[in-house]
């Protein structure tokens, strides 16, 4: 494979690969894009093999390969006893890449530009020593300011501590432990093999989670000095994107919120996430990646369940209402934003005048909470309830109000009242929910209405044909073969021929159509991905097209000088290109923000 092949190369692999490819083009360059459309393509590989498939000298290969692994886009695996090592493609350095821009913007707005620039310059090296960052500095105040910003950073666990198995494949450590620990295994005439692999799997879970959990204790992570609490400062650390992705996962749960519930209970339901953000469950376990371990479905679910029901047991997950009222803005002012019983009374019953001059005293009655708290509450002459809050009107009474409405309602619930005035987040079956929401969204306005009821038929129905389908939905015949067709054209639905004769003659044939969610969300999220490529290689395809114009513009006696040195020509096209940028960019964060609900 040749460096001028690869876009259309890569384009032909996958979606995947055309993504991953042009992000590493434009992040590595073109060998280092080479390399990973190669092992991509063909697997684990060794340098030499590289070398041989992509046409680069070994030498080149493997300089490149130690950048590669330092920025964590690649896995390296050495058996025991072998001198040959062995490379496989690691997503996680091209999906920090993906994300950069918006990781930088928002440890920025939450942490400040100084803890910015720590992560900035982990994304850039991919790891780093804290010492070595450190001593950089020359200022003593402003070194204990920075390691200030890195244990904050760290408690949060936005950046985390990096160890040499990180740079192995997981498959390749369960191996080794499995076989290990099958070896150790004794069989005995008393036990199946089925009973002793099963022993032995039992094991390995046991020693991998130990493996992982390894060099974590505080004593391993901090020192004591001067009665002040400081991270270790030989740790090397590298950015946590599965923190990243827990904030990605919070903003589309708020946004979900927004438009189920309303604007103010997003409020406040964001800033519930937001309480429990760094101790919720990881998107993905290592468990889930291994091949072979969960295979059955129903599996996977019971295991991602169970990890959730044992962060809610541990009250990792679990917040109450005096907590979420000290972290919610100041600038929230949630009175009368409720409506109650007696507003919805006074407006169904008349008005009973009074004989008297209208001065008379408000009634006021007083109400217990589910916190046992007694709460004056005022009924005004418009029947709205009228309670005693704080200066910007946060009251315990209104933020439970809002709290009952959230884990309410005949959808998903987006929270959980699991004893009176404590809540906790379903993250697993808001995520179902989330993406069935989205799916069913997307078709709606992109198909049309029609196409929105059938596929809801469906979804009910399980399975049926045209006839029953347009029974069920109330539409024409004509119409609802029609907007099948889309919606088959858009791989959404999935078709069964069922012959009524043994020569399956197709004047005797019948067709049965039906919607399974997981290849329906497999398809979109090819055609995102598939999506996102063609605009950076749009991007890139133009900026090549005027790389003399851009070259002379990055001259340092032409740079602030462009309208006095360009031609009106060139500052049209500089002036284009930079439209055309930004329009694409756009484009990318709107198809990446949908991407990543469903990755």
């Amino acid at each position: 494979m040749d460096i001028g092949d690869l876009p259309e190369a890569s384009k032909t692999q996958s979606p995947k690969s055309y993504l991953y490819t042009s992000i590493a083009r434009n992040h590595l360059g073109d060998v280092a894009a080479l390399i990973i459309s190669c092992l991509i393509s063909y697997g684990r590989l060794t340098a030499t093999d590289i070398s041989h498939r992509t046409k680069i000298p070994v030498k080149k290969v493997k300089s490149a390969l130690v950048s590669l692994i330092q920025m964590n886009c690649i896995f390296y695996w050495r058996e025991s006893g072998s001198k040959q090592v062995f490379y496989s493609f690691n997503e996680t350095g091209i999906l920090v890449f993906l994300h950069s821009g918006d990781i930088i913007s928002h440890v920025t707005t939450h942490y400040g530009e100084d803890s910015a620039e720590i992560v900035q310059n982990i994304l850039v090296n991919g790891h780093i020593r804290i010492e070595d960052y450190v001593n950089n500095i020359d200022d003593e105040e402003k070194k204990l300011d920075i390691q200030t910003l890195f244990f904050r950073l760290f408690t949060d666990r936005w950046i985390v501590r990096l160890q040499p198995f990180n740079f192995n494949p997981v498959d390749d450590i369960w191996n080794q432990l499995y076989q290990e620990t099958l070896k150790n295994t004794p069989r005995t005439s008393t036990t199946s093999e089925v009973k002793r692999v099963a022993e032995a799997k039992e094991k390995t879970k046991t020693k991998f989670i130990n493996l992982i959990e390894s060099g974590q204790s505080p004593k391993d992570l901090y020192l004591t000095q001067d009665g002040i609490k400081r991270l270790n400062p030989a740790l090397v650390v590298t950015f946590n994107l599965s923190r990243f992705q827990k904030h990605l996962r919070t903003t589309a749960l708020v946004s979900l919120a927004k438009s189920r519930v309303g604007l103010l209970s997003a409020r406040i339901y964001e800033s519930a996430l937001k309480l429990v953000e760094a101790s919720s469950p990881d998107l993905t376990h290592p468990f889930l990646q291994i091949s072979g371990l969960i295979n059955d479905p129903e599996e996977a679910r019971f295991f991602v369940n169970s990890i959730e029901n044992k962060l809610v047991d541990e009250k990792k997950t679990v917040f109450n209402v005096r907590d979420l009222g000290r972290l919610l803005p100041h600038d929230l002012d949630l009175r009368n934003s409720i409506l109650t019983y007696n507003f919805v009374k006074h407006n169904l019953t008349p008005k009973k005048r009074s004989a008297s001059n209208g001065d008379d005293e408000r009634p006021t009655k007083k109400i217990k909470t589910e916190d046992s708290d007694d709460i004056a509450e005022s009924l005004e002459s418009n029947g709205t309830v009228q309670i005693e809050s704080n200066g910007n009107g946060n009251s315990i009474s209104l933020i439970q109000h809002h709290l009952k409405l959230l884990s309410s309602g005949s959808g998903a619930q987006l929270l959980i009242e699991i004893t009176p005035g404590s809540y906790t987040v379903p993250y697993a079956s808001l995520l179902k929910y989330l993406k069935q929401y989205n799916f069913e969204t997307l078709v709606k306005t992109t198909l049309g209405p029609n196409s929105f009821r059938i596929l809801r038929c469906l979804k009910s129905l399980k399975i049926g044909d045209e006839k029953t389908i347009s029974n069920s939905v109330l539409l024409k015949e004509k119409t609802v073969r029609n907007e099948i067709y889309k919606l088959l054209k858009a791989n959404m639905l999935e078709v069964q021929e069922v012959p009524r004769s043994a020569d399956r003659a197709a004047s005797k044939t019948f067709y049965l159509f039906r919607h399974k969610e997981f290849y329906s969300y497999e398809f979109l999220c090819n055609s995102l991905i598939f999506s996102m490529a063609e605009i950076l290689s749009n991007i890139q395809a133009f900026r090549e097209d005027h790389k003399i114009l851009l070259e002379k513009c990055e001259r340092e006696d032409v740079k602030g000088h462009e309208e006095e040195l360009l031609l009106e020509s060139e500052l049209k096209t500089l002036k284009s290109l930079q439209t055309r940028q930004v329009s694409n960019t756009v484009r990318f964060n709107r198809i990446k923000s949908l991407y990543e609900i469903y990755q």
